[in-house]
């Protein structure tokens, strides 16, 4: 004996048409992720150079630690050296197997020195004169230095980096700084890569 109405499956309210393309979409949905998980879990065959079984490094792996003291500056822009030195540690730290350790404990030392800084005016508004577009420049000469060994593993020299600020836009000279400081070190760390 039935009670009350029967339920219906769902979609049966909708045309033939509309419930085989649901169905259809449903399939190739399914089908996509599928297949995007299998591809994902593979890797397409690539690995992320990180040493040990994962492949080759793409940095040295006989180094485990480095010092990096406060870089010299030859330049009269203030706390330049400050900026470029915690962005480095920052960048060593996130992007390299290295950890920063005080000098008495390091495998090696990152020592530099700022050499030159200078702003310059790219362009300036028609009416006031005053400037739209500037670029910060920051050049140094660093060296990486084996302390167990004596070795010199890297010697740059002039190693220099650009980048734009915006006064109009209410970007000062510290914003310039700082973005020269974050792709200053960025720049450093590729230097530290292992040769091919």
């Amino acid at each position: 004996m039935r009670k009350g109405p029967e339920a219906a499956p769902e979609g049966a309210d909708l045309p033939g048409s509309v419930r085989n393309l649901i169905s259809t979409f449903r399939c190739s949905f399914q089908s996509a992720l599928v297949v995007g998980l299998l591809l994902g879990a593979s890797g397409c065959g690539y690995q992320m150079g990180v040493g040990g079984d994962g492949g080759p490094s793409l940095y040295r792996e006989d180094v485990r630690t480095v010092a990096i003291p406060i870089f010299k500056s030859e330049s009269f822009s203030r706390n330049d050296e400050f900026e470029l030195t915690q962005a480095l540690v920052a960048q060593i730290e996130s992007r390299t197997p290295y950890k920063v350790v005080p000098r008495e404990r390091a495998d090696t030392i990152l020592e530099g020195t700022i050499t030159r800084t200078s702003t310059s005016t790219v362009s300036r508004d028609d009416e006031t004169n005053l400037p739209q577009e500037q670029l910060y420049t920051m050049r140094i000469d660093f060296t990486w230095k084996d302390l167990r060994s004596g070795k010199i593993l890297v010697d740059r020299k002039n190693f220099e980096q650009t980048n734009t600020f915006y006064p109009t836009l209410g970007e000062g000279t510290y914003i310039g700084k700082q973005s020269v400081a974050e792709s200053l070190a960025s720049s450093i760390v590729n230097e530290l890569q292992r040769d091919w």
